[in-house]
C-alpha cells in the first residue's frame, strides 16, 4: 500500500487474497489520486481460482460483480463510486440477462454509471463475460 505525503498523489496497485489469481501480469486495480481503475474482472472464484458458471451467464455475471466488489472494497470504494464500465460479452444476445444482474448492484436508474458493451469473439478461459471499470471518490 502506498500513501501520499502532502503535495503527492496517491499511487498504488490494489492486491488482496480476496481476488482470484491474475491470469497474466497485472494488478486487479490501480488507484491514482481519487480514481480507481479496475482491471477486467472475470467469473473466477477467488478461493478455488476456477471459472464459475459453466456457460450460465447469470452465474458468470454474479461472480464478476462479486469480484469487482472485492476490488472496490479493498481500495475503500463502493459501487456508488463507479462512474464508467466496459462490458465484454461473447454473445450480445445475453445482454438482457447480464443487465438484470447489473441492476442488482446498480438499482437506481438515476445513478447508473456510463457503460459500453462490446461483443467479442472470445475471452480468456472460455468465459462469456469480462468487466473493467473506473471509480472516483468524491
Amino acid at each position: 500500500m502506498s500513501t501520499a505525503t502532502p503535495g503527492q498523489t496517491i499511487r498504488r496497485a490494489i492486491h488482496s487474497d480476496r481476488f482470484p489469481t491474475p491470469v497474466a501480469s497485472y494488478s486487479q486495480g490501480f488507484q491514482i489520486g481519487d480514481m480507481l481503475f479496475i482491471t477486467g474482472q472475470l467469473p473466477v472464484d477467488p478461493i478455488t481460482n476456477l471459472k464459475v458458471g459453466d456457460g450460465d451467464i447469470t452465474l458468470e455475471s454474479r461472480q464478476v460483480m462479486r469480484n469487482m466488489q472485492a476490488v472496490l472494497e479493498e481500495a475503500g470504494y463502493g459501487f456508488a463510486d463507479v462512474v464508467s464500465a466496459t462490458v465484454y460479452l461473447t454473445n450480445i444476445d445475453t445482454l438482457d440477462t447480464f443487465d438484470a444482474v447489473w441492476q442488482e448492484y446498480f438499482p437506481d436508474p438515476n445513478a447508473y454509471p456510463s457503460r459500453a458493451v462490446v461483443e467479442v469473439s472470445a475471452l480468456v478461459l472460455g468465459i462469456q463475460l469480462e468487466i473493467s471499470a473506473i471509480a472516483v471518490k468524491g
